[in-house]
């Protein structure tokens, strides 16, 4: 991707093992290698200071999340609009897990579905997706738009083609990229997401942490509409040991989610930390953090990239032609 000399500095390869987002990707439950970290407020905000067994980033410079402040965003004519290919081929024989800090939905083996677009550094394809949610509807993001949060956050992660294995993509600073789907609270359903939620119910009653996915879904259903069109920028993964690696693209339009789904999430536990008890896994969110000179990029045009009284800015601004 084309950014700033300036911002790929400190974006040097490095060495992550697979433990942090390995077991994302196969769906096993429990934690990696290192010290156990945990959410909210002073969870987040020891993450720096954890022994993780890998280079523990947290407290670098390019760090996500972030808000994104669409008044200082800038169009960048080299990114084209997103490619999505094979999207539309069903997950079958997925897996649906929860590790003790979010909702992974993996399939078993690779398939082929990827990602592509000009100026991003490769093609990237699809190892799985996992979510971030609030108690309440006001939060459970880890994005925000202009300082707003949502109720929820999907990440679709990928790594580059171009290396030969999972672990290799991790040492490199093109190695990964992550789609962000920031969801609203709808009062109809999303029926892309209902196989999710309906194997969440069943892991309830089954009282496990790993069930099959209930019925197979199309990754292009989980998209909202016209999802080529993204914010760009440099960040790192929003858990520890938070490797600065990774090729962030948060998408223009955000889904929708109802509360019933909502719930269906809000009612997962978690072994508490240190007490032998359980509580209810939510505000699995890291809080934005800042940009440090970092710039965010768009691939698509607002009002004021155009020039004053041209006929698209008048267009868009509702004003006589």
């Amino acid at each position: 991707m084309a950014f700033p000399a300036n911002e790929r500095k400190g974006l040097t390869a490095w060495i992550l093992c697979c433990c942090c987002l390995w077991f994302l990707v196969i769906g096993a439950s429990g934690s990696h290698k290192g010290e156990a970290w945990h959410y909210g407020a002073k969870g987040t905000a020891e993450w720096a200071e954890l022994r993780m067994g890998v280079k523990n980033q947290c407290g670098g410079k390019y760090q996500s999340p972030i808000d994104i402040k669409t008044d200082e965003t800038t169009y960048n004519a080299s990114l084209g609009l997103l490619r999505y290919s094979n999207y539309n081929k069903h997950l079958r024989n997925a897996y649906v897990v929860n590790n003790g800090h979010t909702v992974v939905v993996a399939p078993k083996g690779n398939i082929s579905a990827t990602v592509t677009g000009r100026g991003l550094p490769g093609v990237y394809r699809f190892n799985q997706f996992h979510f971030h949610w609030g108690a309440d509807d006001t939060i459970g993001t880890e994005h925000h738009i202009d300082g707003e949060a949502h109720a929820m956050e999907m990440h679709l992660v990928h790594t580059n083609e171009k290396y030969a294995t999972a672990e290799e993509a991790y040492r490199h600073s093109d190695g990964l990229l992550v789609i962000g789907v920031l969801f609203a609270v709808s009062r109809q359903d999303n029926r892309a997401l209902n196989s999710v939620v309906h194997s969440l119910d069943l892991m309830l009653k089954q009282r496990t942490n790993r069930v099959k996915l209930s019925k197979a879904i199309s990754l292009a259903d989980l998209l909202p509409g016209n999802p080529r069109q993204a914010y760009f920028y440099r960040g790192s993964l929003t858990t520890p040991p938070c490797a600065e690696a990774v090729t962030w693209t948060v998408l223009k339009r955000q889904g929708k989610i109802s509360e019933i789904q909502l719930n269906a999430f809000r009612h997962l536990e978690v072994e508490s930390a240190g007490k032998g008890d359980h509580e209810l896994l939510v505000n699995n969110f890291r809080p934005t953090m800042p940009l440090h000179g970092r710039h965010v990029y768009r691939n698509f045009l607002i009002v004021p990239d155009y020039p004053k009284g041209s006929v698209k800015a008048n267009q868009r601004l509702g004003t006589p032609k």
